[in-house]
């Protein structure tokens, strides 16, 4: 099920799977080994909690609970505790995996297995339960931490992106990719699912990238590739890689948000001369993972593009009426259409139960348009339009204008008619003003400017949009 066929398959047998932090090499041969050790312990079709993290023992038990047909959660091993047991509370989990050293024994639950430092918990009460056939992965959306609200994904959906991102990136049995983002976030995962399945290697990594570690481990072990959001880019703008030995990598791949068009001109400038190449792409966790990309023959003409739908999937545009916009350069909410398209989302128990509420249609809630080369671009989201007396302002269209200035920052509204604009580092006031005023023409007196030294980032490494900003 799912890619497991190919991992079994005798060619990728003796090759590495898996490098761990400790430096242990974990064969093909040893990682189906530990996959049947730790199937047979639970129940067909279960419902399991992963506390995961980027480890041997995490994927052991994302595996194996694929080779057992049921049904995971994988969860942010940094959740609280007072998140988990509201999760517990809301799906009642046969079963439930962690780092022991991490997390107290739970009431309720005993230990049944243990490998390494995770330990598996059973359910001492059974509660039954209906589990639709084709549900194979419940996950949190990028944004949330803790939440109830959670993306149902079937067997169908991680097949076919996984086989989808596959053919775009064209990854062998021969790439060796290192881990930069959680297990429990959907691009994270479809890095370890893309390159399971064709046999090729991942090393195990819990360093930042601005961290020496990981450049250290990058050059040792030969990587070919890795992913990142803006928050990793920004750093990556930071550091001379001219100095490091990166002639292994091929490629890094960029999803999680939007990168200034500046930003991605520097770091297009430095790859160009160490022969990288940079794939910008746009997902969700509703579309298991990926829904574009821009092809890297492109990037150059069509810079600030999330480039077109991936292989088996399409785009569209809707007005506010529901009806296709044909036109190019016109604005409308960006509709995606495709096999990975997830089937809706649980907030409890019975809802896992429910078939495909989405029929493979997702209305992504992002604003778009086209060019005349059917290339898509992103402007705002729906829910990121406010009135200015009377005026509709698009907040996410603004923080692009003051990014594309020079200045990473944070639009936000807290009372009527008023604009909070955070920023990063110091910026000279009236200069910005008048770019904003020329741009936007919107009067000066709508702005509050408050300077603040980081922005909130969630689990994802996303730029979280808290209220507690607000307070400073």
């Amino acid at each position: 099920m799912l890619f497991l066929k190919d991992i079994y398959k005798s060619k990728y047998k003796k090759n590495n799977a898996l490098i761990l932090e400790n430096e242990e090499i974990i064969s093909y041969n040893e990682l189906i080994k530990k996959i049947e050790d730790f199937s047979k312990n639970i129940k067909q079709r279960s419902l399991i909690f992963l506390l995961c993290k980027n480890s041997f023992e995490s994927i052991v038990g994302y595996l194996g609970s694929i080779k057992a047909n049921c049904v995971i959660s994988l969860i942010d091993e940094k959740i609280s505790n007072e998140s988990l047991i509201k999760l517990i509370n809301k799906y009642y989990p046969d079963f439930i995996f962690f780092d022991k050293n991490k997390l107290n024994n739970l009431d309720n639950f005993s230990t049944s297995y243990t490998f390494k430092s995770f330990e598996l918990l059973k359910a001492k009460k059974k509660i039954k339960k209906k589990l639709n056939d084709n549900l194979a992965l419940l996950i949190s959306t990028s944004g949330s931490t803790g939440s109830s609200k959670l993306v149902r994904q079937s067997f169908n959906n991680l097949n076919h992106n996984t086989n989808s991102i596959i053919k775009y990136l064209n990854i062998s049995q021969k790439d060796i990719a290192i881990t930069t983002l959680p297990m429990s976030y959907v691009y994270g995962l479809s890095i370890i699912n893309t390159h399971l399945k064709q046999g090729a290697s991942i090393v195990l990594n819990n360093k930042s990238v601005i961290e020496k570690e990981f450049w250290t481990r990058l050059q040792n072990k030969r990587i070919t590739n890795f992913g990142g959001v803006p928050y990793t880019y920004s750093i990556l703008e930071k550091i001379k890689l001219k100095n490091f030995n990166l002639s292994s990598l091929k490629y890094t791949t960029q999803a999680g948000g939007k990168i200034s068009k500046e930003t991605t001109k520097r770091i297009l400038k430095e790859y160009n001369l160490l022969g990288i190449k940079l794939y910008l792409m746009y997902g969700a966790a509703e579309a298991t993972a990926r829904m574009s990309y821009l092809p890297w023959k492109n990037i150059k003409q069509k810079i600030q593009s999330i480039g077109k739908a991936i292989p088996g999937g399409r785009f569209y545009l809707e007005n506010l009426e529901g009806k296709i916009i044909k036109k190019n350069n016109t604005h409308g909410e960006l509709i995606y259409k495709g096999n990975n398209v997830c089937m809706g989302y649980a907030e409890n128990l019975d809802d896992l139960n429910k078939g495909d509420d989405n029929k493979g249609t997702l209305k992504t809630g992002d604003i778009a348009y086209k060019d005349k080369d059917n290339f898509y671009y992103l402007v705002g989201r729906k829910d990121r339009y406010i009135k200015i007396h009377g005026m509709r302002v698009n907040l996410q269209e603004l923080e692009d204008i003051i990014l594309n200035f020079g200045f990473e920052n944070i639009c936000m509204q807290e009372k009527e008619n008023m604009i909070n604009v955070f920023i990063k580092n110091n910026f000279e006031l009236e200069k910005l003003k008048k770019h904003i005023i020329s741009v936007t023409k919107i009067h000066p007196s709508v702005f509050i400017f408050k300077i603040v030294k980081n922005f909130p980032l969630n689990k994802n490494y996303k730029i979280s949009y808290n209220k507690e900003l607000l307070k400073l």
